[in-house]
């Protein structure tokens, strides 16, 4: 799902009036009010600015699986994800890749975080993101996405 920055915006907003207004109850100053409302507000854009510039992998998976019933799980093997991908050009594409990236594919698509997966697979989480944006990046080019 797309990331809101109105809805979340207005969440945020809502949250730091409940919390001033708490702060200024207990008799905190103005002041250091001002400075935790500029710090919150510079965490906020700060956790915008890298969730407007996600593009889930599983975005892109969604749009190219085509699964035959709507209670289907998740594929738990790459294995699995080949047999459950019935768009030809997708799974030529899925074939030529790695097997760690397919790997990364699953554990993404049943819901780990990159860091998770990192972890699982011991290796650095920036190799994690590099090859999921690579794999996205070559669907999209073979898939005509924009």
């Amino acid at each position: 799902m797309a990331y809101n920055k109105a809805k979340e915006e207005y969440r945020w907003n809502q949250w730091k009036a409940e919390e001033e207004k708490i702060l200024r109850e207990q008799g905190v100053d103005e002041e250091t009010i001002q400075k935790l409302r500029e710090y919150d507000w510079n965490d906020f854009n700060a956790e915008r600015r890298f969730r407007e510039h996600q593009t889930s992998l599983l975005d892109c998976m969604e749009l190219l699986l085509e699964e035959k019933e709507s209670g289907e799980s998740q594929p738990e093997s790459v294995e699995a994800l080949l047999d459950t991908v019935e768009n030809e050009e997708l799974l030529q594409i899925l074939l030529s890749t790695d097997k760690k990236t397919l790997q990364m594919v699953v554990l993404k698509m049943m819901g780990y975080a990159p860091k998770e997966i990192s972890h699982h697979m011991e290796l650095p989480e920036q190799t994690v993101y590099t090859r999921l944006r690579r794999l996205r990046e070559k669907i999209k080019k073979s898939m005509k996405f924009e």
